[in-house]
């Protein structure tokens, strides 16, 4: 087991400049080489933090497609002149980092915040993103609960070669199994589970298997687009290209490059870095297709019902990512849903956890639900 610290605290100080430089691990275990072609007083000290962490980052002209992603997230630090020492400076959030295997073989990157004596909570966050996404919901969470995550399987272990991805199941069950892989590791006999975006029917199939280990959940943003209902414009061609993707490694290969730009077109900045992860290599996309595509194609009407549990269905008036009406329908079809409806969000911005919905979720988990007829699916 080992502490990591997975994600900025984001001020413009020398903790703050470790974690910016922590978060660019992903793109370097990925295989993307970290350069900036910043100046400025603090690009050495950059580079020494870099060192520190066991990670390289060359001075060099933008040669690649995400060095400019690379340059925005070291950029606030790039003219610091108070960044000495940094290199031994934490931000004061520590994950432990777990290896978990799971029945099929297959090994897991797990993270873990908070303590264990509290209510778990088990974050199922979008396929194929690293970690550090979710570090805003896991600190805030790890103050009253015990929160763990994982990154999906095949996309994150260096280990698994290209045969041996050829090998794994894909498919939204077993996806769903190495949720349950997870608290079997960590000895959680029930925890609430938070889906989020295509997390949702990761989370939603779990339930319905083990219902006995799932005591409530909360579906943020939910990509339900496998089930028929409405659709948004981003979800149809995102299917229809990783489809097509998904045929071959020399499709994936060819789709690629254009897919990438795609997707980061509509994404903030200070987030960029870690959701071109699974866009780094030709490899990735290809298994990131497979992987994702499961979660959005496949057709959860017939488990929905025998999800049982009080659930809380998030969305906004105005997601054009994964459309509203999605969360509408599957609120409707659950038996104990609570649908509340934001005037704005998307599924990205839900990833940063702010205050409104920090506390729309602490009141569902505390059973404060007086404002929402439960069972009825009626937005608040």
């Amino acid at each position: 087991m080992t502490a990591v610290d997975i994600r900025p605290a984001g001020a413009a100080s020398a903790a703050a400049a470790v974690s910016a430089v922590a978060s660019l691990r992903p793109l370097a275990e990925a295989g993307y080489p970290l350069r900036t072609s910043l100046a400025g007083p603090g690009v050495e000290a950059l580079r020494t933090i870099a060192a520190s962490l066991g990670l390289d980052l060359s001075l060099a002209g933008q040669a690649g497609r995400f060095d400019p992603i690379v340059d925005a997230v070291l950029r606030p630090y790039a003219h610091a002149t108070e960044l000495a020492g940094a290199g031994a400076a934490v931000d004061g959030f520590l994950a432990s980092r777990t290896e978990v295997r799971t029945a099929d073989g297959v090994t897991l990157r797990t993270y873990a915040a908070g303590d264990p004596g509290r209510p778990a909570i088990i974050l199922a966050s979008a396929c194929g993103m690293p970690a550090q996404l979710c570090e805003p919901w896991m600190r805030h969470l790890a103050g009253t609960h015990y929160v763990i995550t994982w990154e999906t399987r095949g996309l994150f272990d260096p280990r698994c070669s290209d045969a041996d991805f050829d090998t794994l199941a894909c498919d939204l069950s077993a996806q769903a199994d190495d949720l349950l892989a997870v608290m079997d590791h960590y000895g959680l006999p029930d925890a609430h589970l938070m889906g989020l975006c295509g997390g949702a029917v990761i989370a939603l199939q779990a339930a319905e298997r083990a219902p006995r280990r799932v005591s409530s959940l909360s579906l943020w943003h939910g990509d339900f687009s496998g089930t028929p209902g409405p659709t948004t414009t981003h979800q149809d061609n995102l299917k229809a290209l990783m489809a097509m993707a998904a045929t071959s490694r020399d499709d994936a290969a060819a789709i690629n490059g254009a897919l990438a730009q795609t997707a980061l077109a509509a994404v903030p900045a200070d987030v960029a870095h870690l959701v071109v992860y699974p866009y780094v290599t030709a490899e990735l996309f290809y298994r990131y297709c497979l992987l994702t595509g499961a979660t959005m194609t496949t057709d959860i009407t017939a488990l929905v019902p025998g999800v049982r549990q009080p659930v809380l269905v998030i969305t906004s008036g105005d997601d054009h990512t994964a459309h509203p009406g999605g969360s509408h329908r599957i609120a409707d079809a659950l038996p104990a849903a609570t649908l509340r409806v934001e005037p704005h969000g998307d599924h990205i911005s839900v990833f940063g956890a702010g205050p409104r919905l920090r506390q729309i979720l602490a009141d569902f988990l505390a059973g404060s639900r007086a404002d929402i007829a439960p069972g009825t699916g009626s937005a608040a």
